[in-house]
């Protein structure tokens, strides 16, 4: 037997046009009701906004070498500001 979580009531105020769209996925067979078709839809689109945020973490943790080097941000602050001294005595 499964239990199901507890549900919370809620209202929302949506366009007609976005209303006409959920209205229209649940006449195709895509979801049983409003409810099902908006929940998948915030669910979608909370995974999405997490995918995003890792790709950006592990971007920023490939470029700065976190993992292998140890390095931070303060770190490459602090590395850009010695680059360019160097640079500045070299003119």
């Amino acid at each position: 037997m499964s239990v199901r979580p507890a549900k919370k009531g809620s209202s929302l105020r949506l366009p007609e046009h976005t209303l006409a769209q959920l209205d229209e996925l649940v006449r195709r067979g895509r979801f049983k009701n409003r409810q099902t078709a908006a929940a998948a839809a915030v669910e979608r689109l909370y995974a999405e906004e997490h995918h995003h945020l890792t790709a950006r973490q592990e971007a920023f943790t490939r470029l700065c070498g976190a993992l292998q080097l140890g390095n931070s941000r303060e770190s490459l602050h602090i590395a850009e500001l010695d680059r360019l001294d160097w640079e500045s005595r070299q003119r």
